[in-house]
Order: C-alpha cells, then structure tokens, then sequence
C-alpha cells in the first residue's frame, strides 16, 4: 500500500510538471504574439486602432502575468525577473507613446495629463485616474509634488482664460474617453509593476516557491499580510 502510495505521489508531481510546462509554452507563445500585435499599431485616435490595439494590450499583460506566475510557483524566481525586466520596460514605453499621442493637443500647455484635472472635467474624471495617467506620460513623469501642483494650478488658468469656449461638450466626451483609455494601460503597468515586486520578495525570502508566501485555501476568509524581508 505504501509503495503505491509513493507511485502515485511520483506520478502526479511527473504529471503536474508536465502540466505547468505546457501551460509555460502557452503563455509565452499567446505573450510574443499579443506584443508583437500592440507593438505594431501606430497610436492614434482612431477607434478601430484603439479597439484592437486595446485588446492586444491586455492580452499582452494577462500573458505576461500568467508566464511570470507559473514560473514563481516552481521556484525558478530568476526566469521571472528576467521575463518582467524583459516586458515592464517594453509595456511602459508603448503606455508613453500612446499617451504622448492622445494627450497631444494644438495649445502646448494642454498636452498633459493634468488637464484631466480642469473644473470642467470634475464630474468626470476622478484626481486619482489622472495621476495614474501622469504615470505613463512623459513630459508629468517624475515630477515633483511641487511641479505636479503647478501644473495643476497652470491648467485651471489655461481653461478660464477667454479661448476656453472652445472645448465644448463634445471635445469633453472626447477627452473622458482618452483619459478612460488611457488608464487601461496606467492600470496594467502598475499591476505588472506589482509583479515585479512579488518576485523581488519571493527571492529575498528564498522560499521554495511563491506558494509558501501566499496565504493557504484553508485558512478562513480574512485579512493577510506578507512579511517584509530587507
């Protein structure tokens, strides 16, 4: 009984290791191929574009996230990091150039994501999605709470100023659509950011695998922490 106890033991680790291979061989082929389709639209406001450069996206993202999870979970900590300091920065920059591109506006002084932060736009778009935005925006990231402030601050003048009649209901629409948009790739790059800090824990704590970090099934439903380790 005991022996085929130990066979059976055997089997399913051969089993599950074959499993989380293919499942590995998956995710990676559905990631190269949801990149290499987001990577090859030109961003522009184009619905069309949009649409299936937003689907390509995310695509991207959950793939990554699945390969990069699969890879925690047998303890190959390294492979990970080495797959998210592979993306992230890829992810990133198209986050950029599509934000560059659809933040881009005739009047300089608008071509920020703190224009989402205008009075007008205050029924709209919360202060929180257009900081998340400012994230992947070039000219706002890195700004100092100060400079953040000031741009804020610039932003309410350009809209009160005589020539702001011009942006009526329809280019707020507009623009409540861009900055919706625009979170979906703010969102997925933090998300994957997050990732990257998990896997950096998981090979502080030299665990065997991202399991031992997480709380267990069987544990009643409640609040968890994960230890910080320096």
């Amino acid at each position: 009984m005991l022996i085929n106890s130990l066979f059976l033991v055997k089997d399913t680790a051969i089993i599950q290791g074959l499993l989380n291979g293919t499942l590995l061989k998956v995710a990676s082929k559905v990631r190269m191929i949801m990149s290499d389709q987001a990577l090859q639209i030109s961003p522009q406001l184009e619905p069309q574009k949009m649409l299936l450069a937003n689907i390509a996206t995310q695509g991207w993202a959950v793939a990554t996230a699945t390969e990069t999870y699969l890879l925690l979970e047998v303890g190959k900590f390294a492979e990970a990091q080495e797959l998210l300091d592979l993306e992230i920065p890829r992810f990133q920059q198209n986050a950029q150039q599509w934000a560059n591109n659809l933040l881009n506006q005739e009047r300089p002084e608008l071509n920020t994501a703190y224009r989402f932060t205008a009075p007008l736009f205050k029924q709209h778009i919360t202060p929180e999605r257009a900081d998340r935005i400012a994230n992947i925006t070039q000219c706002d990231l890195d700004l100092s709470l100060e400079k953040r402030q000031e741009k804020r601050d610039d932003i309410t003048v350009e809209f009160q100023m005589s020539y702001a009649s011009q942006f009526d209901r329809h280019w707020i629409h507009k623009q409540v659509a861009i900055a919706e948009y625009l979170d979906i790739y703010s969102e997925l790059s933090a998300r994957l950011e997050s990732l990257q800090a998990f896997t950096n824990l998981c090979q502080k704590a030299e665990v065997k695998n991202s399991l031992a970090l997480l709380p267990s099934t069987e544990k009643e439903n409640g609040w968890y922490t994960l230890s910080s380790v320096v």
